[in-house]
């Protein structure tokens, strides 16, 4: 069970390295993708609340290190996220395809309209800030549906070993 949640925490820090150097060549007019979103999500799906949430926490808080204008505010998001995300599953079956994408939809909702009125409150609430998180809300929903089936079928490999 230990060994779970270290193999989440390092699949985390692999998730927090290809954000922070590959996800940048995929940028779109400034809009970023933010690949945490599905791995929150699966995150959530596949193990117990409480320590996912911690483990949630400690990367959002590794990723707020690289974004010091707004530290804290990933970590906050992402830990909302999670209790969302496991508030909203908890009626429907662990292997539902239709849940999962509806809890990536969700996941995208909460993170766009959070990271909206923060920087909305910081900057200012301007018709160019509203496109863009329009803009970033399908990108990242996009994304987050390719990453999310990427992490479920590489979660889901097996590595058989046959002597002959």
């Amino acid at each position: 069970m230990f060994w779970k949640y270290i193999w989440t925490f390092i699949s985390g820090l692999i998730i927090f390295y290809l954000q922070v150097l590959i996800m940048p060549a995929l940028e779109i007019t400034g809009v970023i993708p933010l690949i945490f979103i599905p791995w929150i999500v699966y995150i959530i799906w596949t193990r117990e609340l409480n320590p996912a949430l911690v483990i949630i926490f400690l990367i959002g808080l590794l990723y707020d290190t690289t974004i010091p204008e707004t530290f804290g505010m990933y970590s906050l998001i992402f830990v909302i996220m999670g209790i969302s995300i496991d508030l909203f599953r908890k009626p429907f079956e662990s292997k539902s395809v239709v849940a999962q994408i509806l809890s990536l939809l969700l996941a995208n909702i909460i993170f766009h309209l959070i990271s909206y009125f923060i920087w909305g409150i910081t900057y200012e609430f301007t018709s160019s800030l509203i496109s863009k998180i329009i803009l970033a809300f399908f990108y990242n929903f996009t994304v987050s549906i390719v990453v999310y089936w990427v992490i479920y079928l590489i979660s889901h490999m097996r590595i058989e070993l046959k002597y002959d």
